[in-house]
């Protein structure tokens, strides 16, 4: 379920036209200028907050964008996970859902006002999904042996006759 809502979100992010999504960008990184001129206090003007929003925009936008993918991709995982036919693949899986989904992303962004479906986007969003994969693995891999350390620990306790 949890997919499918991330989903739907994607695909109203992707829905809007080309003029509502600039705006949400620009919004987001003049946002993000004024933080950083207020957490520094660089006493930016009006104009130089414009200038670094628009250099910040492009790049936040494609953040975004990885982001969203590698939270996707590791929802897939949690997905895949649960069941034993998929469980030795469910990273490649996860990540190829996860790229499958962006590629029809951007193929629905071909039908909406000022957009346009690009190659680029799609390896973007599938780079923030293998991030998310490979994060997951790395944070699986490191609470999974501290659980093991502990769970023999535990039974090495029980064992000796100290419980």
């Amino acid at each position: 379920m949890l997919a499918v809502c991330f989903m739907a979100l994607i695909f109203a992010f992707s829905h809007q036209k080309a003029q509502e999504s600039t705006q949400v960008s620009s919004f987001m990184s003049y946002g993000m200028a004024r933080k950083i001129n207020f957490i520094f206090s660089l006493d930016w003007t009006k104009e130089t907050l414009v200038n670094y929003a628009g250099i910040w925009e492009y790049p936040l936008r494609k953040a975004a964008h990885m982001s969203e993918y590698a939270f996707l991709a590791v929802v897939y995982l949690g997905n895949f996970s649960q069941y034993k036919k998929t469980y030795s693949k469910r990273y490649i899986l996860a990540w190829a859902a996860a790229v499958l989904y962006a590629a029809s992303d951007e193929f629905h962004q071909l039908f909406v006002e000022g957009r346009s479906g690009q190659f680029s986007d799609v390896c973007i969003d599938g780079g923030g999904a293998l991030l998310g994969v490979c994060f997951a693995w790395m944070f699986l891999r490191l609470t999974g042996n501290f659980i093991l350390k502990y769970k023999n620990k535990k039974k090495e306790v029980t064992d000796n006759g100290r419980t």
